[in-house]
C-alpha cells in the first residue's frame, strides 16, 4: 500500500526534462509567488502521463501510461491504462486501489505515513511547497525555461524508502512537467505529464469510493 501512495504523491507533486544548466537560487520569493498565483485559480487538473521505471535488475525500463485527475480539496485519482488497467484514488480520508476485480479501501487517518503523504500532496496543489520544510529539505534551482525543486526527506519514516524527489516546473505556466523519485537502492521512476487541462472537472465522479 505504501508503494501505491508514493506513486500518487509523486504524480501530485505531482505535471521539460531535467536540465543540465540550472543555477541554485536562495531567494525563492518569485517562484512561490508564481506558484501561489496559479494554484489559487486551479480547482482541478486532468493530465495524461507516462511512467518510466528504471530498475537495476532489468535491462530495459518499464513503461506505463495513464491519466491523472485532481480536484480540490483532497481528491486524487491515478488511472493506469497500459500495459494494464489499475486505479488508485484518494478522497478525503480514504484511499482505494482497484486491480481487476480486487478492490482495497483503507483510512488514511489510521497510518501516520499516509497522513504525511497527503500533506505533501496538498502542499503541492495549493502552491505552498515551503510548508514541507518540516519533513523535507528543499533546494531550488532555475534555468532559462524551468524551475527544479530537489526534495530530500528528513522524516525517518519517509527516509526509509525514498532517497530523493525532483520536480520540474515550467517557468511560464508553472505546470509540473516531469518528476523523478529515487529510492534508497538508487532505482528511480520518471513521470512525464502532457496535455494538462485545468478546471475541467465539474463533479466528483472520478473520485468515487463506494
Amino acid at each position: 500500500m505504501k508503494q501505491y501512495l508514493i506513486t500518487i504523491v509523486l504524480l501530485v507533486l505531482a505535471l521539460s526534462a531535467f536540465g543540465q544548466n540550472r543555477q541554485k537560487i536562495t531567494n525563492t520569493t518569485e517562484f512561490e509567488k508564481q506558484l501561489k498565483s496559479v494554484s489559487e485559480t486551479t480547482h482541478s487538473v486532468e493530465s495524461e502521463f507516462r511512467q518510466e521505471k528504471y530498475m537495476k535488475v532489468f535491462a530495459e525500463k518499464v513503461v506505463s501510461f495513464g491519466t491523472f485527475y485532481y480536484r480540490k480539496p483532497n481528491k486524487i485519482s491515478l488511472q493506469y491504462q497500459k500495459p494494464m488497467k489499475y486505479i488508485i484514488t484518494i478522497n478525503g480520508e480514504k484511499l482505494q486501489t482497484i486491480s481487476g476485480e480486487k478492490k482495497t479501501t483503507i483510512s488514511l487517518g489510521s497510518n501516520k505515513m499516509m497522513a504525511q503523504m497527503r500533506g505533501l500532496i496538498e502542499a503541492s496543489m495549493v502552491g505552498n511547497i515551503s510548508a514541507l520544510s518540516k519533513d523535507y529539505e528543499l533546494e531550488y534551482f532555475q534555468s532559462a525555461t524551468d524551475y527544479f525543486i530537489k526534495i530530500t526527506p528528513i522524516n525517518n519514516s519517509i527516509k526509509a524508502y525514498i532517497k530523493e524527489i525532483g520536480i520540474t516546473f515550467d517557468c511560464k505556466s508553472m505546470a509540473v512537467n516531469q518528476l523523478r523519485m529515487t529510492e534508497n537502492n538508487d532505482d528511480y521512476t520518471d513521470y512525464i505529464f502532457t496535455n494538462q487541462k485545468y478546471n475541467t472537472l465539474k463533479n466528483d465522479e472520478k473520485f468515487s469510493i463506494p
